[in-house]
């Protein structure tokens, strides 16, 4: 088996090149940090060859590096598969990993310059702890000396998402929990490391119970973003608890593919922003406890509902929210798991709503059951609303007919009328026409402050538009084409109306269409 030979990083290197320096190193300090901070972020070894081109040159870097922002990616190390097993390659890249940082952070004397590095963003596996014990020394000594001040972490695994079979379940367990002890240890002993995480970012590790994720919420004080990709408990149906201390930081709260029954927000003073995108719970994915989140603003749900996920009400989702001020809802082309409802229970936390977008949503024969929404949030300014649409590239076709026997209907009063409403765009779907056209006019007629209605039919897959090239006859869009039908639809859209201010219509081949009308 060949063995990759370790980095070799010139750091004890006092020889310069034969001849003299060339006339990049004569440009002053700031120039050639400029030239230096235009190598991709995670090209490590190229930043550390060039530095090595003289004195001058080294001067500009570490010990202490003088670029504001620094990025080291382990998979930059990953060796080209060689016959060694996915483990071997992975400790290879460890080590050059820790190789490379150990070049970046150490400390020097023979410097006298000293500059910070605003943010340093790491990625690394979970391989070889004591090479990582090592990362997390160089890094504490770097911060310690005040020479960084941000740091963003990725933590991988080098495994495969989670798919939760039969077959495979137990072993998922088995390594998702493995993982997710290292991680843990790795905290505890490297207290100073943790304490200056801004951003954390962990994938395929299952926690042993919720109280390791409120040990990850203690220990990381100064933590602002935390994404779990592919996270959860190897007891599936327990609850993801977030709950902070007083003292915490976290604005942003990333939640992908969580492998838990659920997420119950009990004390999260700053957070702003909260993304759930598939998750495995049977009904409500998040519930909050009162003023746990009060500072909420912005919120994303997202999710490929299975058979066997019913649906729920916002308002019970929402209930102790605060208002929002944002919401996106996506729906992946399946079911709609969100059940139309009173307004009057979204009022509380709809009550400052301002921007609704509804994404992939299933290509049914109307939108009309999305106007309880409009009718929930009396300040909504925009709406944008994205209809599935069926790619001419893909063999998959959806089972429409489950959907539409379960189709969603809502009947708007004939006296409602929105006040707030500038914008409104509706795009997507290969027969958005028809659809578009009852639904535009819905909401023509009752946003009477509506500037701007934009109708947008193109096809964005360039697949999509390669599939036609080859076979004329495949259909990409039966959206309005020529002038004259864009006409016609504008026309039955507009009939006896004259607020909208401003319509855009972009044609499936990416045609633009602009009509103005005079206010009332």
């Amino acid at each position: 088996m060949k063995k990759m030979a370790p980095l070799k990083l010139p750091l004890d290197h006092g020889e310069e090149p034969q001849g003299h320096d060339d006339m990049f190193s004569e440009l002053p300090d700031h120039i050639l940090l400029c030239i230096l901070e235009k190598f991709p972020g995670d090209d490590v070894r190229s930043l550390a060859r060039t530095c090595v081109l003289s004195k001058r040159w080294r001067a500009l870097f570490p010990p202490p590096l003088m670029l504001p922002e620094l990025e080291i990616t382990a998979r930059t190390f990953v060796p080209a598969a060689d016959g060694s097993g996915m483990v071997q390659l992975l400790h290879q890249a460890t080590e050059s990993f820790t190789a490379a940082l150990r070049f970046f952070l150490a400390g020097g004397g023979e410097h006298q310059r000293r500059a910070i590095i605003e943010t340093l963003r790491l990625e690394l596996y979970l391989i070889k702890p004591n090479y990582l014990l090592d990362a997390c020394h160089l890094v504490a000594g770097a911060i310690d000396r005040g020479e960084v001040r941000g740091l963003e972490l990725v933590v991988l695994t080098g495994t495969p998402p989670f798919v939760w079979d039969a077959a495979t379940a137990p072993e998922n367990v088995r390594v998702g929990r493995f993982f997710a002890g290292r991680f843990m240890r790795l905290l505890a002993a490297a207290a100073i490391f943790a304490s200056s995480l801004r951003a954390l970012t962990l994938e395929n590790l299952l926690f042993r119970s919720p109280s390791d994720v409120g040990t990850l919420l203690g220990t990381c004080a100064a933590l602002e973003n935390l994404t779990l990709d592919s996270c959860g408990f190897a007891d599936l149906w327990s609850v993801l608890t977030i709950d902070a201390p007083p003292s915490s930081r976290l604005k942003e709260l990333y939640l992908e593919n969580l492998h838990a029954g659920g997420v119950r927000l009990v004390h999260a003073p700053r957070l702003e922003w909260l993304v759930c995108s598939e998750w495995m719970a049977a009904s409500c994915p998040v519930t909050f406890g009162p003023g746990s989140a009060p500072c909420l603003e912005d919120m994303t749900l997202n999710n490929r509902a299975a058979t066997w996920q019913s649906r729920f009400c916002l308002s019970e989702l929402l209930q102790n929210a605060p208002p929002l001020q944002a919401l996106r809802l996506g729906f992946t082309n399946d079911k709609i798991w969100v059940q139309p409802e009173s307004p009057k229970a979204l009022g509380p936390a709809f009550s400052k709503l301002q921007m609704l977008h509804l994404l992939n949503v299933f290509p049914e024969r109307d939108l009309s059951w999305t106007m309880f929404l409009l009718q929930a949030a009396p300040l909504l300014e925009s709406v944008h609303i994205e209809v599935s649409h069926n790619h001419a590239c893909s063999e998959f076709k959806p089972d429409y007919q489950r959907e539409i026997l379960d189709r969603l209907k809502w009947e708007v009063p004939p006296g409602f009328r929105h006040h707030h409403l500038r914008e409104l765009h509706v795009g997507g779907g290969i027969d958005a026409g028809k659809k578009f056209v009852g639904f535009a006019r819905l909401v023509v007629v009752r946003a009477v402050s509506l500037e701007l209605l934009v109708l947008d039919g193109r096809v964005t897959c360039e697949e999509c538009v390669a599939a036609q090239l080859q076979d004329p006859s495949v259909v990409l869009s039966r959206f309005p084409e020529d002038e004259g039908d864009v006409d016609v639809m504008v026309n039955r859209i507009m009939d006896g109306i004259s607020r909208c201010a401003r319509i855009i219509v972009y044609s499936a081949s990416n045609w633009a269409y602009e009509y103005r009308s005079n206010k009332s």
